[in-house]
């Protein structure tokens, strides 16, 4: 657990601990960019990680540090290749979380295509209707390298229709816990705080409905991609120290009035309890650089 013994009430000590944040954050994605690029033979990436550990923001950063190195990025977000609403009726699928809610024939000929240097449609997935909205020709020119982004990216059944290419795996999570003047948060919680606030800004999802979700978010990370973690050929955290401090206030205006005896309601006036003492910090959002990973929570 990363311990902080200060408040930071001070902006200038506040922008200095925002600093060496990111700067900490963005020389660990050089440095994956920077040993990927001495790979030649390297064609395939997947990015994995639990809900809400940056993978979005990541496979960004990601991108545009392999082409610095002289290598174009493609991002292929495996979201999009969900079965669609009917055709999960129609299979019997209920569980949207796991293997079976994902169209890996799809995948698997996408992915082939783009090993053997062919053509092929890339579909996009419109999670607000649950359809395939549409499909959109790629394609690849010599030296190609493909990111294959998402929680999925991890699972077994994925991972095998990848092996046409030479393929090297990242796993980003948030790995550790903070402390800040003896309040401490763990790492789960730090995912939990990011995704309220990031459900209710972004996805205009109260918080007592991300709370009924969490649950089976928790239990699909448990049985499909914690079992699977720590063989990846790079880690990365996505823990930014600071995080708490300019989440605190955030999370306390989302979640006023949160329903007592609701779904989680003891875990998130736990979290309320401490982040109030976090609230009065010189941390804000005017701050954090546009391009960092927490923007993706809380822009």
């Amino acid at each position: 657990m990363i311990k902080l013994n200060s408040i930071y009430e001070d902006k200038d000590r506040a922008t200095e601990l925002i600093s060496e944040s990111e700067e900490a954050f963005d020389l660990s994605i050089r440095e994956i960019a920077e040993d990927i690029c001495r790979r030649k033979d390297v064609r395939c990436l997947t990015l994995a990680g639990p809900t809400c550990s940056g993978k979005t923001t990541t496979a960004a950063k990601l991108t545009a540090a392999l082409e610095k190195e002289g290598r174009r990025a493609r991002v292929v977000s495996i979201d999009d290749f969900y079965y669609d609403e009917r055709e999960m009726a129609e299979r019997g699928v209920t569980d949207f979380e796991g293997p079976d809610a994902m169209n890996i024939p799809l995948l698997a000929r996408a992915a082939g295509d783009l090993a053997a240097g062919k053509s092929t449609l890339m579909p996009t997935f419109d999670f607000t209707d649950r359809t395939r909205a549409a499909f959109t020709e790629y394609i690849p020119t010599s030296g190609d390298i493909y990111i294959f982004e998402g929680i999925q990216a991890i699972y077994p059944e994925i991972v095998s229709v990848l092996k046409a290419f030479r393929t090297k795996s990242i796993f980003i999570n948030v790995a550790k816990g903070v402390s800040v003047c003896g309040t401490a948060f763990e790492r789960s919680e730090i995912r939990l705080i990011r995704r309220i606030v990031r459900d209710a800004g972004h996805r205009n999802t109260p918080p007592h409905l991300t709370m009924k979700l969490w649950q089976a978010v928790r239990r699909n990370e448990e049985e499909n991609i914690f079992p699977f973690a720590g063989r990846e050929d790079y880690i990365i955290n996505s823990l930014l120290p600071y995080e708490v401090l300019l989440m605190s206030r955030l999370f306390l205006n989302v979640t006023r009035g949160y329903p007592l005896g609701g779904t989680g309601t003891e875990t998130v006036y736990s979290l309320r309890e401490r982040l109030e003492k976090l609230s009065h910090t010189a941390v804000s959002a005017e701050l954090v650089p546009m391009s960092s990973v927490i923007r993706e929570f809380a822009d």
